[in-house]
């Protein structure tokens, strides 16, 4: 699956060429966000894409095209929409595209429900990463026992690279809990470690279908208790 293998290789991208994608392209994109699955049943995560005359924010790079991505209130919002997204970004570079998660990102017009953006388009350069070029955390600094898909896992991008996420892996399960904030002046600026863990959550849904499994996400009783600072979030089976 090019899902699969674009988490092992997957770069994001501040430099953007000036053209802009083929309406076929477009509508190509458009396509393949409406084949996945959402992370919680009925979860109403919606988005527009437009140009760079339609946005703003400190530090955000020229790209031709935004995904301005969208939520009303509802259960696990943030979590939904990185998870959705994350597998628009993995879509994005298997393609040959390239993307990046903007936090800082926001409509020119203030719009209600608006979560994050993204920029994509095509690259200045194509970039790819080895596994040695990825700045992670090891292993078991963000989870406990072993499944063979916490190597994905691992390896999915965050804001400030911070990670807020631990698994608890037992037979046949998987625990997985959020961190509160991420410690520091950083963490006080900070406030989408919900999303992040989403991210994550997207890369051991690819994971987990590349090992020929379904991907089943949902609250259980009897979750091991969350380590220090974090919070219950789901279970995988």
């Amino acid at each position: 699956m090019a899902l699969y293998s674009s988490i092992f290789t997957r770069k994001s991208t501040r430099k953007f060429t000036d053209q802009p994608l083929s309406g076929e392209a477009l509508a190509d994109i458009k396509s393949f966000i409406q084949t996945i699955p959402p992370l919680v049943p009925d979860a109403e995560i919606t988005y527009k894409i437009v140009g760079p005359e339609e946005v703003k924010g400190m530090g955000i790079p020229k790209a031709p095209h935004y995904f301005l991505i969208y939520g009303k209130e509802q259960f696990l919002r943030n979590t939904c929409a990185g998870f959705l997204f994350q597998h628009v970004d993995l879509y994005l570079f298997s393609k040959g595209y390239a993307s990046r998660w903007l936090g800082m990102l926001k409509p020119k017009e203030a719009e209600p429900n608006f979560i994050i953006g993204m920029a994509f388009g095509y690259p200045e350069k194509e970039e790819k990463r080895t596994l040695t070029d990825f700045d992670r955390k090891p292993l078991k600094e963000i989870s406990e026992g072993t499944d063979s898909r916490l190597d994905a896992v691992r390896l999915a991008p965050s804001g400030l690279n911070g990670q807020p996420w631990y698994i608890i892996a037992k037979p046949g399960v998987l625990f997985v809990y959020r961190q509160k904030k991420i410690n520091g002046l950083p963490g006080i600026m900070y406030k989408m470690t919900d999303l992040d863990v989403g991210i994550a959550l997207c890369h051991l849904a690819v994971a987990t279908e590349e090992s020929g499994k379904n991907f089943n996400f949902g609250i259980t009783k009897g979750a091991p208790g969350a380590p220090d600072g974090f919070l219950y979030l789901g279970t995988v089976t």
